[in-house]
């Protein structure tokens, strides 16, 4: 499960009231800012030779929801 939060005085505050037992062993990967080049970011057009694929937005939602039903 992943969970949401932000930065207060050197701590993660999660979101939606989120609570995890203490000791509990996190991943905290930063969010960057959107305004960010998003050609520049290394996993940018990597579908683009894929024929099998069509619409890459269609393919993206499609992959989501399998994701969703496995968890």
């Amino acid at each position: 499960m992943t969970y949401r939060g932000i930065m207060s005085k050197g701590l993660v505050v999660l979101q939606d009231d989120a609570v995890l037992p203490d000791g509990t062993l996190v991943d905290v990967t930063p969010v960057s800012d959107t305004s960010e080049n998003l050609a520049e970011l290394p996993a940018f057009g990597i579908w683009r030779d894929r024929e099998d694929l069509g619409d890459s937005a269609e393919a993206s939602l499609k992959l989501r929801r399998q994701v969703e039903l496995r968890e």
